[in-house]
């Protein structure tokens, strides 16, 4: 990955707090937006990527294969932003999101401007 997909998406959305990219349970990229300070300790971030979003994403993945066509993204509504979690490449891609921004919209610019399923 020579150009960096955080600094696209904090371009295309002002919302987006946070871009973290997991490929084969390694963390290629893990960005906060330089607007937008961390509203957690980076630790935390971490094993959410390493540990949580790889489990939300195959279960929701699995689930969604069984007769759903497939899984295109999961939104996570947390107390203080959205979290969306996509499939990505041999991992996965996840954001952090304003509350005032629209998950459903920013996932569905996202997924477009990444050339994913939407």
């Amino acid at each position: 990955m020579n150009e960096k997909v955080s600094g696209k998406l904090f371009e295309l959305n002002a919302n987006i707090r946070y871009v973290a990219i997991n490929q084969k349970e390694r963390i290629v990229e893990m960005e906060q937006n330089p607007k937008r300070p961390s509203l957690n300790p980076i630790e935390t971030d971490r094993m959410e990527e390493l540990i949580v979003n790889p489990i939300i994403l195959e279960i929701s993945r699995r689930r969604g294969n069984l007769d759903m066509d497939g899984l295109r993204y999961v939104i996570i509504r947390y107390g203080t932003m959205y979290e969306l979690i996509f499939p990505y490449k041999d991992g996965h891609l996840s954001l952090g999101v304003e509350l005032n921004a629209n998950p459903t919209q920013v996932a569905e610019n996202v997924a477009n401007c990444l050339h994913l399923p939407v």
